[in-house]
């Protein structure tokens, strides 16, 4: 796990500028070029090995007066983007689930194989079905390459190329920190030999490694990025293992019934409301503008454009509203594993994307930190040396976490609150959904890629047969209360207290059905006698 400390420099004169665009755009010109060349899927195997090898067939490209070890990096990101293109197609559309779901014994086998080399999956989109060492038949074969073909040529669209040249990647050999009268500077080599361009820094740090200069021409600065690796607890955690459900009331909700992020959705709520208001007011001044325009009055369009309809405060705005949506995940996910848990169970986040039922809702989804979340929680646990498990989430929300009950319909959600149509436990859906991610981290059957009809079909199996076990524990009750009756007195017959009765569940029916069965309920959800 690595993090990335950023560090800016203080406001660049014309000089300075100039110098780092030059350079910028020698290292971006040779990324470009590598970028084209390895969008070829037959040069995918270069991204298999080091990128040395295909460092050596740039060669050519290499211009004079620019450092080697810059183009060298170039080279280098160049290939290290390809990788991370591919990788987050293949996560975008969801293939290892898709495989697990379609596909199983060696043709599962075979898809997933085809995954583990950026060769062959180049040779997947080429329509080619590369022969493994294990036995597969060549239909299986072939209609695992059609399936993973059409899935990732749609998810992965065009390649890669450097459109915005306003970053390059360095390392230590190309840079150098040093101190002068209190202030921090630092020093790269510039395409002038036996010169240097000098950055001054703002702040104070510690700079090692491999970095990247990304230049902010607007503002007239540059900011230098360094990865560094996260820290590890140097004792284990045994903190007790705990369930993580992602809401949009609040960040987190924990199984043992704590919540954490609280004002989470109010402040969604007006984000949301905020970009609604902006958007009519400035589609009002744009259609102002525009009509002003076709009267002849270009003046006043130009007017409201410039002074009105400007992308800087409108990005700045919503720079501060992801802040505070990142600063309040954070807080939340630093309180909910304050005590170090052995184990974390969370849900994939990765499929709260898309559309909703409501256009609101939508958009207060889209404002989701899903990547912060995933990433704080990815942080936390692993400076806390705590195991985190992303289990299967489906119908978390609508089972009954009892464990001798398990009854699952949606009836039994009711906005947050959760009460089970069955046995009759009350709750709030969020904890109910924790104490289910919880105990689905060791599930034989329910696996994170189970699909949803299997979930319930699995949940649906296991609450008959506890049903079907009750029923026969009650009827070998009743039938030993009364041979004990018997052989003890016939005469006057003994009544057993209401207490002891032993409860028998009711098999899975309409929601009318079991309403009609469990009888109506007081506001506490108990049953009147």
């Amino acid at each position: 796990m690595r993090r990335t400390a950023k560090y800016a420099t203080r406001p660049l004169n014309r000089g300075k500028r100039g110098l780092l665009h030059q350079l910028i755009e020698s290292f971006a010109r040779l990324k470009d070029i590598a970028l084209r060349r390895l969008a070829r899927t037959r040069e995918w195997d270069f991204l298999d090995g080091t990128w040395h090898d295909f460092r050596d067939e740039m060669k050519a490209h290499y211009r004079k007066g620019v450092p080697v070890h810059l183009q060298d990096q170039a080279v280098k990101d160049a290939v290290q983007t390809m990788r991370r293109w591919i990788d987050a197609a293949i996560e975008h559309a969801h293939l290892r689930r898709r495989i697990f779901v379609r596909f199983a014994g060696e043709q599962r086998h075979y898809a997933f194989w085809l995954l583990t080399s950026y060769e062959r999956i180049g040779a997947v989109l080429r329509g080619e079905a590369p022969v493994p060492m294990f036995d597969v038949r060549p239909p299986e074969r072939r209609e695992a390459v059609r399936l993973l073909r059409r899935l990732l040529r749609r998810s992965l669209g065009k390649a890669p190329r450097v459109r915005l040249r306003r970053s390059m990647a360095l390392d230590s050999s190309l840079y150098r920190v040093f101190e002068h009268n209190g202030h921090l500077y630092l020093s790269l080599a510039s395409l002038s030999e036996g010169k240097r361009l000098v950055l001054p820094l703002r702040g104070r740090g510690r700079i090692s490694g491999d970095i990247r200069v990304v230049f902010d021409a607007g503002r007239g600065t540059a900011f230098v990025h360094m990865a560094y690796a996260v820290r590890a607890s140097a004792q284990p955690a045994t903190g007790p293992a705990v369930g993580l459900d992602a809401g949009v009331t609040e960040v987190l909700a924990a199984s043992s019934g704590e919540k954490y992020g609280q004002g989470y959705g109010l402040l969604l709520d007006r984000l949301s409301r905020e970009t609604t208001e902006t958007g009519k007011a400035r589609n009002k001044l744009f259609q102002i503008a525009k009509k002003a325009e076709e009267r002849g009055d270009t003046a006043k369009a130009s007017r409201i454009r410039r002074q009105n309809l400007g992308r800087r405060k409108l990005q700045a705005k919503r720079r501060r509203g992801e802040a505070a949506v990142r600063t309040l995940v954070g807080q939340a996910v630093r309180q909910a594993l304050r005590s170090r848990p052995q184990l974390v169970a969370v849900e994939d986040l990765s499929h709260l994307r898309g559309r909703t039922k409501s256009r609101r809702l939508s958009r207060i989804v889209s404002r989701w930190a899903r990547s912060a979340l995933r990433e704080r929680l990815e942080f936390r646990t692993e400076a806390g040396r705590s195991r985190l498990e992303t289990v299967n989430a489906a119908y978390t929300s609508q089972t009954c976490a009892s464990p001798t009950c398990g009854f699952v319909h949606k009836e039994n959600r009711h906005g947050d609150r959760f009460h089970c149509l069955q046995c009759g436990q009350d709750g709030d859906a969020d904890v109910v959904a924790g104490l289910n991610l919880l105990a689905r981290v060791d599930d034989p059957d329910i696996h994170l890629w189970t699909p949803m009809e299997r979930v319930k079909a699995i949940l649906e199996e296991r609450f008959r047969r506890r049903w079907e076990t009750a029923t026969q524990d009650s009827a070998a009750t009743v039938s030993s209360v009364a041979s004990g009756q018997d052989r003890a007195c016939t005469a006057a017959p003994l009544v057993e207290p209401r207490a002891s009765r032993p409860e028998t569940m009711v098999l899975p029916m309409t929601v009318t059905e079991h309403r009609s069965r469990l009888g109506s309920t007081d506001a506490a959800g108990v049953q009147p006698s």
